[in-house]
C-alpha cells in the first residue's frame, strides 16, 4: 500500500508542476512588454 500511496502521491507533484509550468507560459505569453516577461521569469525562476 505504501508504494501505491507514493507513486499516486509523485503523479500528483508532477501534475501539480506541469500545471505550474503551463500557467507560466501563458502568463509569458500573455505579458505585453518584454520587461514585463522579464520580470514574470525572474520571479519563477526565485520560486
Amino acid at each position: 500500500m505504501t508504494a501505491l500511496r507514493t507513486a499516486l502521491a509523485r503523479h500528483r507533484s508532477a501534475r501539480t508542476h506541469a500545471r505550474e509550468e503551463r500557467a507560466l507560459q501563458r502568463a509569458l505569453a500573455a505579458a505585453p512588454t518584454v520587461e514585463s516577461a522579464h520580470e514574470i521569469s525572474a520571479i519563477a525562476a526565485r520560486r
